[in-house]
């Protein structure tokens, strides 16, 4: 391990014992949660991660290493206290100054209740571009029309999809600097790179070529808060499930792919997984959908 994450991991383990009283079996388990969360990250990113690295995490980060937990027959409750375990850690490193902030701290509550990515149906899709169609404004709309449209059309990430410069969306396709710093391109559809110009002309903002091509009301980058919070009121107004996030659009492109027999290793190089077991999250969610298919519609069903 790095050493300077060791040594933050051990100042941590001093922390809940000296300083947050905890028990010795809790102290125990909380490390040994945390070791295990930094040797799955290894494995995810295929490389050593350093200290440095800890800013990077996600919550997409957290919901992979708890769905290996979960494949690994671990309880709800060794989860529950899992999350514990990795927050303890984060909220130590932003007392102690070393990160400024994280994710991984506004993290209410458990994200894995259901094991599986939880795709949209065609009818929440279309509910949710209704939704959005009501914004007045005509640039917001198309721009948040385009979010939608690249998490859920094309399978990116909300970071990839607001990271994205306006060099990065040309003819030749979308470049997309994913997780570890891994480029992938994907092709437009002509329709959307139309829909694209019609969102640069109408921006109020000058959009220049090595800058954030998705911007704020106030012309800076436009950030993830403001999409989160676009999902949150569809999802109250709508009267959707919990588990419906930005993220749930990437899932339902995925797993449309899977449908329609698109093989594990195109999935995984459109979606930009390092790993393909990754990418195999998706084939239980799709298998499920096509058994109640067949069962429905098989000559040989008793419906």
């Amino acid at each position: 391990m790095n050493k300077m994450l060791e040594s933050a991991i051990n100042e941590w383990s001093d922390w809940i014992t000296n300083e947050k009283r905890l028990s010795n079996n809790t102290i125990l388990s909380y490390v040994r949660d945390l070791r295990s969360f930094v040797s799955f990250m290894n494995s995810h990113y295929g490389i050593q991660i350093e200290f440095k690295d800890l800013k990077k995490i996600s919550e997409d980060d957290l919901t992979g290493w708890f769905f290996q937990r979960i494949k690994n027959n671990l309880s709800q409750r060794s989860n529950a206290r899992a999350l514990s375990s990795i927050k303890s850690f984060f909220t130590f490193l932003s007392k102690k100054r070393l990160i400024k902030s994280s994710v991984i701290l506004f993290i209410n509550g458990p994200k894995f209740r259901n094991s599986l990515p939880r795709p949209l149906t065609k009818n929440q899709v279309n509910e949710i571009f209704r939704f959005v169609k009501y914004e007045k404004t005509k640039w917001i709309l198309i721009r948040n029309l385009s979010v939608l449209i690249l998490m859920w059309g094309y399978g990116l990430r909300i970071g990839e999809v607001l990271n994205l410069r306006k060099k990065d969306l040309s003819f030749s396709g979308i470049r997309i600097k994913g997780k570890g710093g891994k480029i992938r391109v994907i092709p437009m559809l002509e329709k959307f790179i139309i829909f694209i110009k019609t969102l640069e002309k109408e921006c109020p903002f000058v959009l220049e070529s090595d800058q954030s091509f998705f911007r704020g009301k106030r012309g800076g980058t436009l950030q993830p808060t403001v999409i989160q919070k676009l999902i949150r009121d569809i999802r109250k107004t709508l009267c959707f499930a919990e588990n419906v996030t930005p993220h749930s659009l990437r899932h339902t492109f995925a797993s449309e792919l899977l449908e329609n027999f698109t093989d594990l290793r195109t999935i995984q190089e459109l979606l930009g997984h390092s790993s393909l077991s990754t990418t195999q999250r998706y084939t239980a969610v799709s298998t499920k959908r096509i058994q109640n298919m067949l069962e429905k519609n098989h000559p040989l069903s008793d419906n």
